[in-house]
């Protein structure tokens, strides 16, 4: 019996690894591909909304400095059902992932009709076409400063930087100033002061993005 049991963890842990590398394994019923990106979804993919998002997405990080291939190019849209569960397991309240390596970028709930995303636990919506943006940079960061990025610099860097690129964060400067009044910590707070510590670090170097990590140093 316990062999069996052990067999059957096993299976589940390597079936649960291959569906992570290979999302595509769990049968996303409608697939769309846009020049080299490949765009898979839960829901129907309306096809000219879809090219305009990523035409927008590309634009956004082709302006930053260290713009170059290794972003993501295969992208996964759930509808926040098994098969978000199933690849990003405890991250019910996280609107994206970027995973390192193998650079797919899978997303929770998306509206791709309407360019948008919810934000959990916060009044309001993000474009889909700029958190595709901050996710890719996350893929140009690792392919720029290393695959170990992740681990090397702050959070504040990396999700501060990403945010920049994607030309805005979760909340505006009267949210962000509303919730420190009220002595609120939380995620969205740590990107929006990265943000505004990374415009600041740019607008004194010159706007150089290596200096900008190199100062960070590491965590």
């Amino acid at each position: 019996m316990r062999k069996w049991l052990s067999m059957a963890v096993t299976f589940v842990c390597v079936a649960w690894v291959f569906c992570t590398v290979v999302p595509e394994a769990l049968a996303f019923p409608h697939h769309l591909q846009v020049g080299d990106t490949q765009l898979y979804s839960d829901t129907p993919i309306p096809e000219v909304a879809a090219r305009n998002i990523l035409a927008r997405s590309d634009r956004l990080i082709q302006a930053s400095p260290i713009a170059g291939p290794g972003y993501g190019h295969r992208i996964f849209l759930t509808d926040g059902g098994w098969r978000w569960r199933l690849l990003a397991p405890g991250s019910q309240t996280t609107i994206a992932i970027s995973r390192p390596f193998i650079e797919t970028i899978i997303f929770n709930r998306s509206d791709i009709a309407n360019d948008s995303v919810a934000v959990a636990n916060i009044s309001g919506r993000r474009s889909l076409s700029g958190v595709i943006a901050h996710e890719r940079t996350h893929g140009l960061i690792r392919a720029h400063f290393g695959p170990l990025a992740d681990w090397r610099y702050p959070v504040w860097l990396r999700e501060g930087y990403c945010d920049l690129v994607a030309g805005g964060g979760t909340l505006s400067d009267g949210e962000a100033a509303a919730m420190k009044a009220k002595g609120e910590t939380g995620r969205a707070l740590v990107y929006y002061d990265g943000r505004k510590r990374v415009e600041a670090v740019l607008k004194r170097n010159g706007g150089s993005v290596d200096r900008l990590f190199a100062e960070a140093g590491e965590p």
